[in-house]
């Protein structure tokens, strides 16, 4: 029994370790047309979205990692995490 209890320990402290990441930014004008992409992310690497087709402004983004993503994060110790990026151009 203490052979599997050490490596159950272990396992449980590395998931519990990660979290997901999600972030919404709303503001308050009307919604048009959305635009969204999946990107690697490095660490201390920031990736730019190129949101040129909203000219009238952001009305919402979504940034979160997808369940997969989480466990590329821990298979890779965090150097390399897949977000989902998501925004909304305002009318």
């Amino acid at each position: 029994m203490h052979k599997i209890t050490r490596p159950l320990v272990a396992l449980v402290l590395v998931a519990s370790l990660t979290g997901c990441l999600g972030t919404v930014v709303d503001a308050p004008t009307g919604k048009g047309k959305t635009y969204g992409a999946t990107r690697a992310h490095l660490i201390l690497a920031p990736r730019l979205v190129d949101a040129q087709d909203c000219t009238s402004g952001m009305q919402q983004v979504t940034v979160s990692v997808p369940l997969w993503g989480v466990v590329v994060g821990i298979l890779t110790l965090g150097i390399l995490v897949p977000m989902n990026t998501t925004f909304t151009c305002a009318n």
